[in-house]
């Protein structure tokens, strides 16, 4: 793959574009807006790191229109999914028939909605492990030992499964860890099923995990919440361990730094409604779509709008 491209240099997207750029140079463009493009291209991309170290590149290219790039071999999309839609039309004239497309972002609908939207390219499904955040100066700072990604073909194709191992061949190059998954849809779910407590809850009481796994109650909530989410999977067909709640409540409540919040929390505490809906709007329409019992997740979906509705 010759010419890669980065949508979105926040916490994930940085992260894995200053990797890409330190290992493969020219070949990288990143796709940014305003003051953070402005700053990208004055100060280059900075990453703080536990895991890699501390570290500058200078990208080649930084656009905020990914057409003044060209077609390109590999496209990795690391937005909010409220802007997946017009990153669609944005990338539409750099996707070519072969074009690798990758969506790097939360949820479970996300690969879907590039086939509806985009209708081209060759897409790839992941889901990413990271703690990684963008500072008010658009540096990235990632903590903890572990990043790593696990993906795989979205339609189960020859030519998706090759790109799958293409792009995980090229991110291990880089020093990214990323394996290519036999069932990507089970390892994304896996993931979504333990943030719509982490993120819900949290975000739900503007509480950390620490005060959470001191509430009785709220605990039973975020069992609920994951128990609710693996039977929407269960129901659609995307085959999950049986003891998987079990181990998140675990991962959750005792091996999580007790201070620690999520992404939703931060932007409810920033009077931002976030990714609210991936996290809890989408779970509990699907559960009504397919006639699975989810009172818990619906009464935190309405909690969260109530909190939301004094957003300005």
């Amino acid at each position: 793959m010759k010419k890669i491209m980065v949508v979105g240099v926040g916490g994930v997207g940085g992260v894995l574009a200053a990797n890409l750029v330190k290992k493969y140079g020219e070949s990288v463009s990143l796709i940014a807006r305003g003051p953070r493009r402005e700053s990208l291209r004055q100060n280059g991309l900075t990453l703080h790191s536990d895991l890699y170290g501390e570290f500058t590149v200078q990208p080649a290219c930084i656009e905020e229109d990914p057409a003044l790039c060209g077609v390109q071999d590999l496209i990795l999309i690391c937005v909010k999914n409220g802007g997946l839609q017009k990153v669609c039309q944005q990338i539409s004239p750099v996707v070519g028939e072969h074009t690798a497309v990758m969506a790097v972002m939360n949820g479970v609908s996300a690969g879907q909605e590039l086939v509806q939207r985009l209708g081209k390219g060759v897409l790839v499904d992941s889901v990413i492990y990271t703690v990684s955040s963008a500072g008010s100066d658009y540096s990235i700072t990632q903590k903890g030992s572990y990043t790593y990604l696990n993906i795989g073909s979205h339609t189960d194709s020859e030519e998706g499964k090759k790109a799958a191992q293409e792009i995980a061949d090229l991110l291990n190059a880089a020093g990214v860890d990323c394996k290519v998954s036999r069932n990507v849809q089970a390892a994304i779910w896996k993931k979504y099923v333990l943030n719509c407590a982490f993120n819900v809850a949290t975000a739900r009481w503007g509480y950390t995990i620490g005060q959470l796994a001191a509430d009785a109650a709220k605990r039973a909530d975020c069992r609920a919440l994951m128990a609710e989410a693996a039977a929407v999977a269960a129901k659609m067909g995307v085959p999950l361990p049986e003891d998987l709640v079990d181990k998140h409540m675990v991962t959750m409540m005792e091996n999580t730094t007790p201070n620690s919040d999520s992404s939703l929390s931060r932007d409810f505490d920033a009077g931002k409604v976030g990714e609210m809906e991936v996290f809890s709007g989408y779970i509990v329409r699907k559960a009504a779509e397919l006639g699975v019992p989810a009172p818990v997740s619906g009464e935190y979906y309405e909690g969260l709008k109530a909190r939301a509705a004094g957003f300005i």
